[in-house]
């Protein structure tokens, strides 16, 4: 019988190979055990977490790459999830041969607590003739990695009779091609999705904007202070700060606060032993009911659900 701790420790070694090869994608399922071994897995698990945040976050802020997004997990199913056809980026996804995944059934490729969840809500989908929704779900790859990915989830009735179909997609980052040339090296104009609201943004001022990106996800804990002292502080004004921000990152800086709490209690509920209590603490929600509903909304699920 293999040594335990030389598994774990060949796991690790697996993750450590594909971060190097730029794969950012998979994380290891944590244990029951609680020593060195599995504290390394739940900081690997959270590097990789926000590593693959930040290579998104500074697709945006490149102003001469953008992110580009790529459904690389295609699946289609019968109404009893039972797979009916796979892209070949979802096998390279899942390290699996497409004759090993066609006749499976989905929750076959999903960690418990996802097969809970696509049980407890496609009884209620499948009810209808057509309808969409969003699950956070986890799959097991071939290697033992864990994909975690928010799911869009479509139902519908084939056009040739066959009956009732899902499709599952989900949407993976990567860096895009540059934009064309001619743009200027030196300012940003920033007049997208903006009426009447006209700001050129030199180097520093982006930079500014990124240190405040930063600032927040290095702070969550924290409340924000109003925008025209955020803006004072970091030497410019509400302004350039306001309107630059939505530009860079797509999103209102209280948006982004957001978003970036719930995706670090997230990773915290999943990888980590941590109390719901402790999680809302480290992220800075005034408190439980408040917590449980933006997460619900912004996952579809409550958090408990993602603990077994």
């Amino acid at each position: 019988m293999p040594n335990s701790d030389d598994f774990r420790v060949g796991r690790i070694q697996k993750m450590l190979l594909e971060m190097a090869k730029g794969n950012f994608f998979y994380s290891l399922e944590p244990s029951d055990k609680n020593d060195n071994i599995a504290s390394l897995v739940v900081l690997l698990n959270m590097v990789s977490e926000e590593i693959r945040a930040a290579f998104i976050h500074q697709g945006f802020t490149n102003a001469h790459n953008t992110p580009q997004c790529i459904i690389q997990l295609s699946l289609l199913m019968d109404s009893k999830g039972i797979i009916e056809m796979v892209t070949s980026g979802s096998c390279s996804l899942l390290s699996i041969l497409p004759k090993e995944i066609i006749g499976k059934n989905i929750t076959d490729l999903m960690t418990k607590a996802s097969q809970e969840v696509w049980s407890k809500k496609m009884v209620k989908h499948l009810k209808k003739d057509r309808s969409e929704l969003v699950l956070f779900l986890e799959f097991i790859t071939n290697d033992g990695f864990l994909l975690a990915k928010d799911c869009q989830i479509s139902v519908y009735q084939a056009l040739d009779g066959s009956g009732q179909k899902i499709l599952l997609n989900s949407v993976f980052f990567s860096k895009g091609e540059p934009f064309e040339t001619g743009l200027p090296k030196k300012k940003l104009k920033v007049t997208k999705g903006i009426k009447e609201h006209k700001v050129t943004l030199t180097p520093e001022d982006i930079q500014i904007i990124r240190d405040v990106h930063d600032m927040i996800i290095n702070n969550l804990e924290r409340d924000l202070p109003k925008l025209n002292d955020l803006a004072r502080q970091m030497g410019t004004n509400e302004y350039k700060l306001k309107y630059g921000f939505k530009q860079l990152y797509g999103t209102t800086i209280f948006r982004f606060l957001i978003k970036e709490r719930l995706r670090k209690a997230r990773t915290l509920i999943q990888h980590s032993t941590l109390t719901i209590k402790q999680v809302i603490q480290m992220t800075g929600f005034k408190s439980k009911t408040h917590f449980s509903r933006a997460f619900k909304d912004k996952y579809g699920m409550p958090p408990t659900d993602l603990r077994p």
